[in-house]
């Protein structure tokens, strides 16, 4: 988006900053609250839906407008002890410890693929040498994502999971004997929707009847919680399962932990949730059929950590294969105490870790506020 759309678009503040322990980059996620008391945080909206003016007249008083010198100056009014933000891929944010000295700290929204263009950006990869990136503390998903950014951002790095997965453990107990699809269809343009979805009809029709035949309800976590867009993947489904399904309410993302962890048997193609709900236990399994020219072909479970494109619980095709789609859903469904415990665990903390309520990270946060006061 170009500066005149951000500043058009852009809410004004007028208000002179007050100074706060935190300063969180992108108010579009505040994870921390979970933690700490929101009064805590001043908000820096690096998407320009907030502009405080008087911070802009001083980068126009010195004839200097840009991103990072509106960051600069807004960053030095806040005086906070620590700089945060739930989002890793903004290269903005590695350059502000160098320019303010103070503590940074970051954690990863979403999962890394071989097709991310954060490590295949040539323009970023040159430029991480010339500016020489740097984080105080990165808490990314895995040691291979945290491989990966030490080729462009110096830090400290810590591999911990999903933020977010780590607040709650599941209770396996008190789960629904029922099947749980997570919904990946994305909306953009047609071809994009194709691509995207490839298969994934037949994915979900074959579970679906294959659990109607086990005599478990079948039930669909959707992607979309924007009402227009739910709309559209409801049909979607509808129109491929007619009936005997249930397609679930979608709040908010913390809400979909809770959802997942509520159902003894998952299924997905190459959702984030699902490997979540792996690493603390649950049973899950992943089914991905996508022809080999298509661009989300790298999104299968393990490509990073070099799993087999065959597992216990997984399976990888260029198409449709019926009989390994019924091997996997048997194995979710059927009794394996010896497996479904900490093997399964194992094998998805590779891919992503759990640290039980963050303790890594507050241990970190407490040291450091305790540095300040």
């Amino acid at each position: 988006m170009s500066i005149f759309k951000i500043l058009f678009k852009s809410k004004w503040d007028l208000s002179k900053i007050k100074k706060k322990k935190f300063l969180l980059v992108d108010g579009d996620s505040n994870p921390f609250i979970k933690y700490y008391d929101k009064k805590d945080f001043n908000t820096l909206y690096r998407r320009g839906e907030k502009i405080n003016l008087r911070i802009l007249m001083r980068c126009i008083l010195e004839l200097k407008v840009s991103s990072l010198n509106y960051f600069n100056h807004f960053i030095k009014a806040a005086g906070p002890k620590l700089i945060l933000t739930a989002f890793d891929y903004h290269p903005i944010f590695y350059k502000l410890k160098k320019i303010t000295k103070i503590k940074t700290l970051m954690l990863q929204k979403g999962k890394r693929t071989l097709s991310d263009n954060i490590f295949q950006n040539q323009k970023l990869i040159s430029e991480s040498k010339s500016e020489n990136y740097f984080v105080d503390y990165m808490f990314l998903y895995n040691k291979t994502t945290c491989d990966k950014y030490k080729k462009l951002i110096k830090g400290n790095y810590f591999s911990i999971g999903s933020f977010e997965n780590n607040f709650n453990k599941l209770d396996l107990a008190s789960q629904k004997k029922e099947v749980l699809f997570i919904s990946d269809y994305k909306i953009y343009n047609n071809d994009e929707l194709k691509e995207n979805c490839e298969n994934d009809d037949l994915v979900a029709l074959n579970l679906h009847r294959l659990a109607l035949k086990n005599k478990l309800k079948f039930n669909i976590l959707p992607k979309r919680s924007d009402k227009v867009q739910n709309r559209k993947e409801f049909n979607y489904y509808k129109n491929i399962l007619k009936n005997n399904f249930k397609f679930l309410k979608k709040k908010n993302t913390s809400s979909s932990y809770e959802i997942v962890g509520k159902f003894k048997y998952v299924f997905c193609t190459h959702s984030t949730l699902g490997v979540e709900n792996l690493s603390k236990g649950g049973r899950t399994g992943f089914i991905f059929f996508k022809s080999s020219h298509n661009p989300f072909r790298y999104y299968r479970f393990g490509i990073d950590d070099k799993f087999e494109k065959r597992g216990p619980f997984w399976t990888t095709d260029y198409k449709l294969n019926y009989d390994e789609l019924k091997r996997v859903f048997n194995f979710v469904i059927k009794p394996n105490k010896s497996f479904w415990g900490e093997k399964s665990k194992k094998l998805g903390k590779k891919i992503i870790e759990f640290d039980f309520n963050n303790k890594i990270f507050r241990n970190i946060v407490t040291r450091e506020l305790k540095k300040n006061y």
